[in-house]
């Protein structure tokens, strides 16, 4: 049967780390922060992860109450220093640190629920220590990095949807090598010949756009001022990018790929604007000639269509 002074120490421990993290629902405060406090929350982690490790091993058996009391309070302590700091960051980095604080939280409450039932404590101290690492790894010190940190984020959900869209021509490339399911109605959809048409058309545009979106972080020194504008086009880029490869499925309806399309050149001029480089206006330049390229081919199949009726 547990001591009845630990058990009391955990329960104290529980509820003060969960009054904490409550308080990061509340709004934050927008507040100067010092340039060190990106060193100042890795070294926290690193104190919380040592003090994590003292924890499991005072509940080793015999389990020594006494320092398993004191590294209770520890916890404490430590989880208020790391939740402090959260509170008094902002921007992307404050929102990256807050999902990580909320991760490692939820893994001590866990910790402390098996310590309380005397369960297995070396395999929960575990999953602690892989929630801090989780987030010591990556750990953005700075804004710049933080956004940096989700811009990446963004490209790997735009490679994404690029290899989606290759997959859709290449199966349609591969239409006429189905051993014959087509005609048993077990084939699957691909597309017209029309459609496949048009998709290789844009091709050309879908890449270029994903060009830009990759490059955009090459040019962040020189567009300080702008990190959060280009961070929420980002955000937007990415969604419309989706619409516009979704659009190019099979049953295509070229009104929606037309709007998609204007969509995301509206949000890729908007971070190229604010970039402002050289680079940026010879992707406008180029952009604008395969864009051409794009007009020309649907007014060519529209006089074909014309002249067929």
């Amino acid at each position: 049967m547990m001591d009845a002074q630990l058990k009391s120490a955990i329960i104290a421990c529980r509820a003060s780390c969960k009054g904490s993290i409550q308080a990061l629902s509340g709004k934050q405060p927008a507040l100067d922060i010092s340039p060190n406090i990106g060193d100042a929350f890795a070294q926290c982690l690193v104190n919380f992860r040592q003090t994590v490790t003292s924890l499991g091993m005072a509940f080793k058996p015999p389990v020594t109450v006494s320092a398993a009391t004191q590294q209770l309070e520890k916890i404490t302590d430590q989880m208020g220093q790391l939740i402090g700091c959260v509170l008094i960051t902002h921007g992307e980095m404050g929102k990256e640190w807050k999902e990580g604080i909320l991760d490692i939280g939820a893994e001590v409450e866990r910790h402390l629920d098996v310590l309380e039932a005397e369960g297995d404590y070396l395999q929960s101290t575990g999953k602690v220590w892989e929630a801090i690492d989780r987030m010591s790894r990556d750990l953005s010190r700075d804004e710049k990095s933080a956004i940096i940190r989700r811009w990446k984020i963004h490209q790997s959900i735009v490679k994404d949807a690029w290899d989606e869209f290759k997959e859709i021509l290449e199966d349609s490339q591969n239409r006429d090598d189905d051993g014959g399911w087509d005609e048993l109605g077990l084939g699957g959809t691909s597309l017209s010949e029309e459609e496949k048409s048009r998709a290789e058309a844009i091709k050309p545009l879908l890449s270029l756009h994903q060009l830009l979106h990759a490059s955009i972080p090459r040019y962040f020194d020189q567009a300080e001022d702008h990190l959060q504008a280009l961070l929420e086009d980002s955000s937007k880029f990415v969604d419309c990018y989706d619409e516009l490869v979704s659009s190019l499925h099979p049953e295509q309806d070229e009104e929606e790929i037309d709007s998609a399309l204007s969509d995301i050149e509206k949000v890729s001029r908007g971070m190229a604007s604010l970039v402002g480089n050289v680079s940026t206006d010879k992707w406008a330049i180029k952009y604008d000639i395969e864009k051409g390229k794009w007009s020309d081919r649907k007014f060519d199949m529209r006089s074909l269509a014309v002249a067929i009726e």
